[in-house]
């Protein structure tokens, strides 16, 4: 689990150097086996607003930029890479700037009779990717945030320090920012702050049954319709932290699952709704949990068509099934920029049938790591509505539907929602 220090300073109150906060925590049974300091990646690296980007006279594969970069006049900068252009913001190492994941020191060149005065960098050469595919452009949807000139540490999370910590199976633990930043106050006497999300407001306008064919294998299963919702980049602020984790972003929906997982490691998935119904041939769907039968198969997000054996556990919409519970999605009913509509899983899934369910097809997830050492019921719910108020943030939308399933007599839950009971 990587642990960001920015992170867990709003959940717990520290007041400790990273070296210090790593041995007390090694001390006490989460090994922390390395620290990244990545506020000294891009010390000299800045905002940059390409203002024009002409061909090089004497390189097919160079570009010749002027780059506003916050001083009193443009830089002239030399790139390389296939997707430069004017307009765009771009992170711009100035003159002196060392970057230690390249060992390189940024000085006046000339590149084939061309001066150029700074270097324009992908993510890579800050050393937040292991190969990037041409320099790292701003998403166009927070360019109103920027100016030139601007330190670009805050904007990628290089501003931070990252604990890579491991720790014994016993303690799932470890693997959210809650669980450590818990352990972080139990050790310090520092302060928790942890988010208290509140029960959205429900329209239940939406048809929605869940059947559980196992309930041991499946104890809880909560389905939350949210509708009209807008897919888009996500804010800086989630991108980063997803960044920081190791977790590419990819959409405003997807990112905020992932969020979730890292924060209280909760594993989550959302459904296309639209997607749901067109598999399930009707608006009154009915999501489900079993085991697979012999025959079955599913195409998860890798495209892959997976013949399923009777030991992988399913998540089924009118019983056809649709991804591997607790492991990965079904790519037939996966959220994509068209999306409108999506339908929130959270639920508990026993640890032996995830182990199995995975192991039958060869595969190991983030997912499926946390659910197989253990994730706390306890925090089921709250992780529930906290994914809910995070998507109506970036996403908009209405809840128009939530419902529960229990492996217990029915009995209304904190959510204040209704309870529907289907075993």
């Amino acid at each position: 689990m990587r642990i960001s220090l920015n992170w867990l300073q709003e959940l717990v109150d520290i007041s400790m150097t990273p070296e210090a906060l790593a041995e007390k925590l090694t001390m006490a049974g989460f090994e922390v086996e390395d620290i990244e300091d990545r506020r000294t990646w891009a010390d000299g690296v800045v905002v940059g607003k390409v203002l024009t980007r002409e061909q090089h006279p004497n390189a097919d594969r160079l570009s010749v930029c002027t780059v506003e970069i916050g001083g009193e006049s443009p830089s002239q900068i030399v790139c390389g890479a296939a997707n430069v252009r004017a307009g765009v913001f771009v992170p711009v190492a100035t003159l002196g700037t060392y970057l230690p994941n390249v060992d390189l020191k940024i000085k006046p060149a000339k590149l084939r009779g061309v001066e150029s005065k700074g270097m324009i960098c992908s993510l890579s050469e800050l050393g937040l990717t292991k190969e990037s595919e041409g320099i790292h452009i701003f998403d166009a949807s927070v360019t109103g945030e920027l100016q030139p000139g601007m330190d670009v540490r805050p904007l990628l999370g290089l501003d931070d320090a990252i604990l890579d910590l491991t720790s014994t199976a016993n303690r799932a633990d470890a693997l959210s920012m809650v669980g450590i930043a818990r352990e972080v106050a139990a050790l310090t006497g520092g302060t928790l702050r942890l988010p208290e999300p509140v029960a959205p407001q429900v329209e239940q306008s939406r048809p929605l049954s869940i059947a559980i064919q196992n309930a041991q294998a499946c104890p809880t299963y909560i389905g939350t319709i949210i509708e009209n919702i807008k897919i888009a980049p996500s804010p800086l602020w989630l991108q980063r932290r997803l960044l920081a984790a190791g977790v590419r972003s990819i959409n405003n929906i997807v990112d905020v699952t992932n969020y979730i997982m890292l924060e209280w490691g909760q594993p989550l998935h959302a459904f296309d709704l639209d997607r749901l119904v067109s598999v399930a041939g009707t608006d009154q769907i009915e999501m489900g949990v079993r085991f697979a039968r012999s025959g079955e198969s599913v195409k998860t997000l890798d495209s892959q068509d997976r013949q399923l054996q009777e030991q992988a556990l399913l998540i089924t919409v009118n019983d056809k099934p649709t991804m591997l519970a607790g492991v990965f999605g079904g790519e037939e009913t996966e959220v994509s920029d068209t999306t409108q509509n999506v339908l929130l899983e959270a639920a508990i899934f026993d640890s032996a049938a995830i182990r199995k369910s995975a192991r039958s097809q060869g595969m190991r997830t983030e997912a499926s790591a946390r659910y197989e050492r253990g994730v706390n019921w306890a925090g089921l719910e709250t992780a529930c509505r906290r994914a809910i108020e995070l998507m109506l943030e970036v996403a908009g939308g209405t809840v128009t539907r939530s419902t529960i399933a229990k492996a217990h007599s029915p009995e209304r839950s904190s959510f204040g929602w209704s309870v529907f009971e289907k075993f």
